[in-house]
């Protein structure tokens, strides 16, 4: 699949853009006022999008709830996967259709906001979904219907970033990039991610370190995503740790929710790195979660950049008060890639391909895909087709 060109992020040095996503709201309790949203922009018939582990959950009635107090007649759509997948897209467009929905809302993590951000595409372009996915807004040509995302964990930031991933039926990730696809209205509610499991808590929580660490280290020129990135970065830094030792610390997970939202939003300026830009490729091959992936991929790609990047490093090293008065650029730097991963360790999260049980026969295949990789792109070192090769042999 054809990438976006990396100058959609702003590579021209002293040349880039700025688009912000839509309103939120921030605090505990606040995703209540989702039927209030709707109902001010006139929605009756709103597509309740989320999954079965959230129904189980009991989540999902309340939301149903508070939508049918409010005179509503929500229309509930729980069939995305883990990993989600352009089939998940089809049946949510189905159930839309049939149901004669007017508005939507998303009510999980970052696989249903994905998968529903995906689908505004899919209402509003008759182009067939894998050009849709191609060329994003290009082929985009009505208005958006209401869209409101609730997140239910603190990882992805999908409700803010312009990009959605999904895969296709051969297990291939594609990546949908839209700012009219984001949703207009978001609930940041941390009282919606206390009973997340701990696992969940950790992977999606390592995501947003990675998000923040690509948006601030990469060649994308952006001073207010750069500056977000670095606010993410400190606050992860500090609130993983914190909710994975106490699960039932709102004041941690508040600011991991806002970690999360804020580095969505520095990746839609800034593009991530080649961190990413390696893990995606790999996720064609593993069904593991996105962070887990991440957590194998970071180590030797953030070594392999050290070598010309040990002043970038270095620099938000001190903006999260890593490193000391006397320490040199490349201490600086090292303590960088040492504090990424003792909470990699902390976490729990896998170190090697081997872990994720992927061998080296398995990664010829995607090689050339890594290499096309936008994220790879805008790396802050360059990487060759043989770098690549080796940076997965040191993933083994």
């Amino acid at each position: 699949m054809r990438q976006p060109a990396p100058s959609f992020f702003g590579t021209e040095p002293g040349h880039f853009t700025l688009a912000w996503p839509g309103d939120a709201a921030f605090g505990p309790g606040c995703s209540k006022r989702v039927a209030e949203w709707a109902v001010s922009r006139g929605s009756c018939r709103p597509l309740l999008v989320s999954d079965a582990g959230l129904v189980a959950s009991g989540l999902v009635s309340r939301v149903i709830d508070d939508l049918r107090a409010a005179g509503l007649t929500p229309v509930l759509f729980d069939g995305v996967a883990a990993n989600p997948t352009i089939d998940d897209v089809m049946r949510a467009h189905a159930r839309w259709g049939e149901a004669e929905c007017d508005g939507l809302v998303a009510f999980g993590g970052g696989s249903v906001i994905d998968v529903s951000k995906v689908l505004v595409a899919r209402l509003c372009s008759d182009a067939p979904l894998q050009e849709l996915l191609r060329e994003g807004d290009a082929r985009i040509v009505r208005a958006a219907p209401p869209f409101a995302a609730v997140p239910t964990t603190a990882g992805t930031g999908s409700e803010s970033t312009t990009a959605a991933l999904v895969k296709d039926a051969e297990g291939r990730k594609h990546v949908l990039r839209s700012r009219r696809c984001r949703p207009q209205w978001v609930a940041l509610d941390p009282m919606l991610t206390m009973s997340t499991p701990p696992g969940v808590t950790a992977s999606t929580g390592f995501d947003v370190v990675m998000h923040a660490l690509g948006a601030a280290t990469n060649r994308a020129t952006n001073p207010l995503g750069e500056a977000l990135a670095l606010d993410a970065l400190v606050r992860s830094f500090e609130s993983l740790p914190a909710v994975l030792a106490r699960p039932d610390d709102v004041d941690a997970r508040a600011d991991m929710m806002l970690s999360s939202y804020l580095a969505g939003v520095a990746i839609s300026l800034c593009g991530v790195d080649g961190i990413h830009g390696l893990c995606t490729p790999l996720e064609a091959l593993v069904s593991a979660p996105h962070g887990h992936v991440l957590a194998v991929t970071c180590e030797p790609l953030m070594r392999f950049n050290l070598a010309t990047m040990s002043a970038r490093y270095a620099r938000v090293a001190a903006a999260c008060g890593l490193g000391g008065a006397t320490a040199t650029e490349t201490e600086m730097a090292e303590a960088l890639i040492g504090r990424v991963c003792a909470l990699r360790d902390l976490a729990g999260l896998p170190r090697s391909l081997a872990q994720l049980g992927v061998t080296r026969d398995a990664l010829a295949p995607i090689y050339d895909v890594a290499l096309a990789n936008a994220s790879v792109q805008l790396n802050g070192r360059p990487m060759t087709r043989d770098d690549i090769v080796a940076l997965y042999d040191a993933m083994l």
